[in-house]
């Protein structure tokens, strides 16, 4: 199938493929069905540590210190837990059986922070039998309890801002806001709080503060004022050691939705308390584990009632609650993409209750019974909230693992084991990997070229591949072209007569047989991202390089279509993808910083979004691309030193 723009929620591991079967975590769903039956929810693990990732990431860029923990209400899957404790992600409980359950899993009590209301005396001996379990209390009456069970305990104090946000400003995920709430201990009842858990015994060392669910952009404006307000007790309180903000970062669940900005929220976050001696905690449920996660259900019946065209599915809000309680759209996408005219319909559940419907009004392309009909961004609060209403709620889930890495035998590097792989996919068949157009943004670079070209005037396509970049170099105008690749069967696809003044090279980027400032341009393109050692790359780029020429370059990030799609995590941002091609992912200021210290100038940067077609062997779907595109160059001498 084409590539349709309308599919908003396409990413590289959530995609159509080429014949319109759709694919989750690298398998056709058809194959899910096949193993599992339906209904049957679906995770990624590899999705699971991209979303960690990110979020990890976003928070190191800001110079921010925070510990994540995963709120563990929003899906207990223990194969999703065993992966979170592996990434070192620790976990917000709710329950003496999450205690439990946390702990028969392998996490330590250190592991653990605690919050929730209502508790009965049971739950408070529960709880005090794991002495280092920390506890946020909700209420003085908690405070009361704790000082009978565990004299002289530290503890946290949950607060309520009397402020809320959420999805969509969805009034039944907001924890907190000017009608009063069970939760917490709200704002003119603070000092008393605290006055009284000392009058106890008790030590309070900390702050919570969860006030919804799901927020995106349009709620931060929200979330600094809730920010303010715990900035604001903090100030008052003496003690406190730790901050815990609570969870609610949302994802995209509709077309309209766009991803929460990582760095206004971490901007927000380090204004308020960056510079405070505390540490900092946060429990995200959803942003984890959400979009990492597919419903599988069967279509059991098409059928037009009163001019409405009902599709029935074998799965309701027994299975999942969300859209039928809170009114949170999931996303319906069928297996199989059908041409045809998409229609109206309501997708509705098995569930003998009129409140069972998953959507109403909403646009389907065409499905029929005994199709698949695949819910996404159904990670999260689904599989953890199911019931057995109407005897129903049977179901299956299934973790798709990341891969382990290839053993490598002794004595072989990343590098070499990366080289092998593209050098099999290269010679796997006669056909281009790539394609013979030139990446689309290069024609904005070509005069930037051409002012750098200085007699005998030579340009190299480092890591070039099949050479389709190599039209870009040949307009240019230079005397000698050059391009090196690792792979003989790549540049075995480069004809000899291409180009009269083409030189192939096969051999490493990071020490290449050029002459010093031999050079006047070079693009590094598609390639930044693959090399394990980028920086003996850049500092040989420098080297052959003749002063005032220039280096073209673009870095994907973790935007990038790719980097979610078969990713097996060997650091925070590099990954193996299937298991072969090393990838890298950098963010621009990271990647703007390494070129610097290389001893490049930065003189244009912007970032570029292109659509790519299937690539045989590689990928085969239509994607799209996301990558930060460098212009660089190597200074000229100054006159007082070049005297």
């Amino acid at each position: 199938m084409q590539h349709d723009s309308r599919f908003w929620w396409e990413r590289a591991d959530r995609h159509y493929d080429a014949e319109g079967r759709f694919c989750f975590g690298g398998i056709e769903v058809s194959e899910l069905v096949a193993q599992l039956g339906t209904p049957s929810y679906v995770y990624s693990a590899a999705r699971v540590t991209q979303n960690v990732t990110r979020l990890r990431q976003a928070i190191a860029d800001a110079g921010l210190d925070i510990r994540v923990l995963y709120a563990m209400k929003s899906n207990r899957f223990a194969p999703l837990l065993q992966h979170l404790r592996a990434l070192g992600v620790g976990l917000d409980v709710c329950s003496p059986g999450e205690v439990a359950h946390a702990l028969s899993l392998g996490f330590a009590e250190r592991d653990l922070s605690f919050t929730a209301g209502c508790l009965s005396r049971d739950d408070h001996r529960a709880l005090a039998a794991h002495p280092d379990l920390w506890v946020n209390v909700d209420s003085r009456t908690a405070l009361r309890r704790w000082a009978e069970l565990c004299p002289g305990r530290a503890l946290g104090l949950r607060l309520n801002p009397h402020l809320g946000l959420g999805y969509a400003d969805n009034d039944r995920v907001v924890y907190s806001a000017a009608k009063p709430t069970k939760f917490g201990i709200h704002p003119d009842e603070i000092q008393a709080a605290v006055d009284e858990a000392h009058a106890l015994g008790l030590r309070v060392e900390a702050l919570h503060c969860h006030a919804g669910c799901g927020y995106l952009d349009p709620q931060l404006d929200r979330l600094d004022r809730i920010l303010g307000f715990i900035a604001d007790q903090l100030d008052r309180l003496p003690g406190i050691r730790a901050v815990n903000l609570g969870g609610g970062l949302g994802i995209p669940l509709t077309a309209a939705d766009r991803p929460l900005d990582l760095h206004r929220w971490t901007e927000l976050v380090h204004r308020h308390f960056g510079h405070r001696p505390v540490e900092l905690l946060i429990e995200p449920g959803d942003y984890l584990v959400k979009d990492a996660g597919v419903l599988l259900a069967e279509v059991t019946q098409v059928e037009d009632k009163a001019g409405v065209c009902f599709v029935g599915v074998n799965a309701g809000f027994n299975v999942h609650p969300e859209p039928a309680f809170y009114g949170l759209p999931l996303e319906a996408v069928p297996a199989v993409w059908r041409e045809g005219p998409s229609r109206s319909v309501s997708i509705v559940g098995n569930i003998n209750e009129a409140l069972d419907v998953w959507a109403e009004g909403v646009t389907l392309s065409p499905v029929r019974e005994d199709d698949t009909l695949c819910f996404l961004n159904a990670g999260g609060y689904g599989s953890a909230m199911s019931s057995q209403h109407c005897l129903r709620g049977g179901f299956k889930e299934l973790m798709i693992e990341e891969r382990p890495a290839e053993h490598l035998s002794p004595g072989v590097s990343m590098d070499e084991l990366n080289r092998s792989a593209w050098e099999r996919l290269y010679s796997s068949s006669d056909e281009a990997v790539w394609g013979a157009d030139a990446l689309p943004f290069l024609t904005d670079f070509d005069e930037a070229f051409r002012r750098a070209l200085r007699a005998p005037s030579r340009l190299l396509d480092a890591g070039t591949g099949e050479g389709r970049n190599l039209s870009f170099l040949a307009q240019v105008g230079a005397n000698e072209i050059h391009a090196m690749d690792a792979s003989s069967a790549a540049l075995g696809k480069i004809a000899a007569d291409r180009y009269g003044n083409l030189h192939k090279h096969l051999g490493s980027l990071g020490q290449t047989p050029f002459e010093d400032a031999f050079f006047d341009g070079v693009i590094l393109l598609d390639t930044f991202e693959t090399l394990p050692d980028i920086d003996a790359v850049l500092d040989e780029m420098h080297r052959v390089l003749k002063p005032g020429g220039v280096l073209l370059c673009n870095v994907p990030g973790m935007d990038d279509g790719v980097s979610g799609l078969n990713m097996r995590a060997l650091s925070d941002h590099a990954y193996l993808y299937r298991d072969r091609y090393y990838f890298r992912f950098f963010e621009p200021s990271e990647a703007r910083a390494l070129m610097e210290r290389h001893g490049f100038e930065v003189l244009i940067e912007r970032h570029v979004t292109w659509e790519e077609p299937p690539h045989p062997g590689f990928r085969d779907e239509f994607h799209e691309h996301t990558s930060h595109v460098f212009l660089i160059g190597k200074p000229s001498p100054s006159p007082d030193s070049a005297a």
